[in-house]
């Protein structure tokens, strides 16, 4: 929802040339007043917004990308888009800083040493590395980068090899076969040392970038992990083939997993790297100040699905995969929206009716599923429930804000039935996290207000 003045009732101001400010897809320029902003060409952009939050009939979230365009005869050309990083003011006026590509200051990237990589494909590793997604990265000569085979080649934990084998689609290789793969690699001792592994997992991949090559051979590698624990937990004494099982436990608890490192090498130009793939977070701190508003001392009594939405979501902050993030978030969601009541839709003269009309033709077991269907008639979908919740907690929120939950849902669904492979946005899902911490914040809130309320007991 936008705020407009009175005198601005026929949109006249809006279609002249203006400064635009929005906090995911929120416009809030009606309440901004004062935007600067600083684009050198060897700097990180910034940004500041001075707002009026009084005037403002909508939430700011602080967690929400924020963007500022100008806007001239209904065409908008975007100046700026980051991160908020710091809030600060008093009463409701508030100045809010922001930052460009804060990922590349939130993130470090993990060792790195690397041969005949072109600038552009180093330059392209290192913005992904830092939380850039694809669409966001313009880099001039990716294009020209040759198509060929690559090694991706991985030490693996908790696996012993004496000879080579094939298994899952890859191989297994000793240590003495990787030595030569280092050649031409400027590596230290420490690094070394650190990938050396009485067991390696080696595949072959087709691709024109080191990145896509790495990251198709780690998913085939994680894959072939996964199911050798599969195979070791299996445990009936019947194989599928009705073959014995040969069975040592200790073996049998072992989990094979991929250690973080991997080496690349292009066959045909030689380009490749030994790195580590996974960024790491920076540690941060947060100073706790008792009387600061952020932090409220006291926790009121709460349900068991209260307290296991908190969980939830405190799980969700510590989750390194996004879709796992996303899983966490529904499920805080699904322990705040369990209590809610909602209207039945169907009467029992209504389930009668219906039950009524069906043909004598039906066999016992589809009278027994029809049944059973008729029996979730009355099951609300969870954002309904989730809607009749937050209108009993009083919580700020925007269709926006739930369409980009139900967003983040939908995209975990599509991967898990395997219809897309696409991730979720970092910051989409910062921005969910934040919006779930709004609901239980708002919760806890009003158990507070309720409990003081309450007269106190006579001694």
């Amino acid at each position: 929802m936008t705020s407009k003045p009175e005198f601005d009732a026929l949109g006249l101001l809006s279609a002249r040339r203006h400064t635009s400010v929005r906090f995911g897809s929120t416009e809030a320029e009606f309440c901004v007043t004062h935007v600067s902003m600083k684009n050198a060409l060897n700097d990180i952009p910034d940004a500041q917004v001075d707002l009026d939050l009084s005037v403002a009939d909508f939430p700011v979230d602080y967690f929400s990308m924020m963007s500022i365009a100008i806007v001239d005869g209904g065409q908008r050309s975007q100046q700026f888009l980051g991160s908020i990083v710091r809030a600060y003011g008093a009463g409701s006026d508030v100045s809010i800083e922001a930052v460009g590509a804060v990922s590349l200051a939130e993130k470090l990237m993990g060792d790195m040493v690397t041969r005949n990589i072109p600038g552009a494909e180093l330059v392209y590793t290192l913005a992904r590395g830092a939380g850039f997604s694809e669409s966001a990265l313009r880099i001039q000569g990716l294009e020209n980068l040759p198509c060929e085979t690559f090694e991706v080649i991985a030490p693996i934990d908790d696996v012993d090899v004496r000879a080579p084998t094939t298994f899952a689609n890859l191989k297994l290789i000793t240590a003495d076969m990787v030595e030569p793969m280092l050649d031409g690699l400027d590596i230290t001792d420490d690094l070394r040392d650190r990938y050396k592994a009485k067991a390696y997992a080696y595949t072959l991949v087709t691709a024109r970038r080191c990145l896509d090559a790495e990251e198709q051979g780690l998913a085939a590698i994680d894959l072939a992990m996964a199911w050798m624990t599969v195979r070791l937990r299996y445990g009936l004494a019947v194989l599928p083939d009705g073959g014995a099982l040969s069975f040592d436990r200790g073996e049998s608890l072992a989990r094979p997993r991929r250690r973080d490192l991997v080496v690349v090498r292009g066959l045909t130009t030689l380009r490749g790297w030994l790195r580590s793939p996974d960024s790491v977070e920076r540690t941060t701190t947060a100073v706790f100040n008792p009387n600061a508003l952020r932090f409220n001392p006291l926790l009121p009594e709460l349900t068991m699905q209260e307290r296991l939405a908190i969980l939830a979501l405190a799980r969700a902050t510590q989750e390194r995969h996004p879709l796992a993030q996303v899983q966490a978030i529904f499920e805080s969601i699904e322990f705040y929206a369990s209590g809610a009541t909602v209207p039945e839709l169907f009467s029992k003269a209504d389930r009668r009716q219906l039950r009524a009309v069906l043909p004598d033709s039906l066999t016992n077991a589809q009278r027994k599923r029809i049944e059973q269907l008729m029996g979730d008639l009355n099951s609300a979908p969870l954002r309904l429930r989730l809607a009749r919740v937050m209108d009993d907690d009083e919580v700020p929120i925007t269709d926006e804000e739930l369409d980009l939950l139900w967003k983040l849902r939908q995209l975990r669904n599509d991967v898990v039935h395997g219809r897309r492979s696409d991730l979720p946005a970092a910051e989409d899902v910062e921005y969910g996290i934040s919006l779930v911490a709004r609901m239980l914040v708002h919760r806890v809130a009003k158990i507070s207000r309720n409990l003081a309320k309450k007269p106190m007991p006579l001694r």
